[in-house]
């Protein structure tokens, strides 16, 4: 026969009307886990917490400068706990006194746009935590117009950046899709879709100028620096530098531009050529090694010192991230001449798409970057999820890609490998 194990759980009853408002009321009752029987109550079981909302939309409350405030701060905080927050935490931020804050929040219930919850102590009820409702009118309240301009630099940066093929440019639009982008300033969606755009068209241009002529304010970017960062990778291997751009190359070979004969045997161990001076009527002649891109500049002098096995003999190039016009410029001279291309980059998510950016050009190979190459390094940075996510969207998306056995290899070990660990390992 079975016997009831009784385990408490809070049930909620029905609603009350109290018009215009509506309540309804949480008890303690001890429930069976097997059978769901409650256990029978000698007396009325007490209620210990309390639900209020709004019956039917009311009016809006007073555009006062507490209640905007205090909107806004709701719409900031809801989305990092759902639509519950803690009244508390929210009272204390708001800098308001306990009574005023109170006051403020009522007309945000009886508007319909929020719902309190009280834990209830015999006779007092004490408010702990703010529901949301209706986070467009509690965000149109705080930042009139705010709404619309998020939504139209948006919409404004998903057309630009539609059909651009550089990886930097389907990330950016890949993330500004997301819903998470939808509460993203319209600042920061604009200066994420200008610099993603930077990277497409290939050129290399000072932080600061860039930021005066997309932002309008050479100070803008700075600020948005850690945030764009994240999303997008470093912002100097986008082409955005702190200082003027240049390209360096070394190794062997010769380069015949409009700024004259460059003998690079003669120009140990390389040389930096603005990409103005590259491009303009560039002849290369190649070593039989052929050309070399590396993405940072540790290894890129390595080559260029003939210190790495496999690298000797090579024109070298470093491509300081993703590769721009003047890198473009030499691959495409290599690919006319008939000279072989290889590209050496991080193994990680940057890095496989700089060797494939580089592909696109011209036949490339690929140095150091095959999953066997994840397997025998030695020493690794341990993906975040983060990281993690970028490379299992990225296989979602081009699971056949170039180097997509690489990503799964990385994926597997859960680590990242820099150039710089080959310099070392044996």
């Amino acid at each position: 026969m079975h016997e009831c194990r009784w385990k408490d759980h809070l049930v909620w009853g029905e609603w009350i009307p109290e018009p215009p408002l509506r309540r309804r009321e949480a008890r303690r009752v001890p429930v069976c886990p097997e059978c769901g029987a409650e256990r029978a109550a000698r007396r009325p079981r007490w209620v210990e917490r309390m639900h209020v909302e709004a019956a039917r939309p009311g009016a809006r409350p007073a555009a006062e400068p507490d209640v905007r405030r205090l909107a806004a701060l709701i719409v900031r905080r809801a989305p990092e706990r759902g639509d519950a927050i803690g009244a508390r935490g929210l009272l204390s931020q708001s800098g308001l006194p306990a009574s005023r804050a109170e006051e403020c929040l009522d007309g945000l219930l009886f508007a319909g746009w929020t719902a309190h919850e009280y834990r209830v102590r015999g006779s007092a009820r004490r408010l702990e935590r703010v529901h949301v409702r209706d986070s467009a009118a509690l965000e149109e309240f705080s930042d009139p117009g705010g709404l619309e301009a998020r939504r139209r630099a948006r919409e404004d940066a998903l057309v630009a950046l539609k059909g651009l093929t550089h990886p930097v440019a389907e990330e950016a639009l890949r993330v500004l899709a997301a819903p998470a982008a939808e509460a993203w300033e319209p600042d920061f969606v604009r200066a994420l879709a200008a610099v993603a755009m930077h990277a497409a068209a290939g050129d290399v241009l000072a932080e600061r100028a860039f930021s005066a002529a997309q932002l309008g304010d050479s100070k803008a970017l700075p600020r948005l620096r850690a945030r764009i960062e994240r999303l997008l990778g470093p912002l100097a291997s986008l082409g955005l530098r702190e200082g003027a751009a240049l390209s360096f190359v070394g190794g062997l070979g010769r380069l015949v531009t409009a700024g004259g004969v460059f003998d690079l045997a003669q120009l140990v161990p390389f040389v930096g050529l603005s990409r103005e001076t590259i491009v303009s009527g560039l002849d290369a002649s190649f070593p039989p090694e052929g050309l070399l891109l590396a993405e940072n500049l540790a290894p890129f002098e390595a080559c260029a010192r003939g210190e790495v096995a496999g690298a000797r003999g090579a024109m070298v190039v470093w491509s300081g991230g993703y590769p721009g016009r003047a890198e473009g410029a030499l691959v495409e001279a290599a690919a006319r001449a008939g000279a072989s291309v290889r590209v050496w980059a991080d193994l990680d998510l940057d890095g496989v798409r700089i060797a494939r950016l580089v592909a696109a050009w011209a036949p490339a190979a690929f140095f150091r970057m095959s999953p066997d190459d994840v397997a025998d390094a030695r020493v690794g940075r341990r993906l975040t999820p983060g990281q993690a996510q970028r490379i299992e969207a990225d296989l979602a998306s081009h699971p056949d890609a170039p180097l997509a056995d690489t990503l799964r290899a990385i994926l597997h070990r859960g680590e990242w490998i820099e150039q710089e660990t080959w310099l070392t390992q044996r």
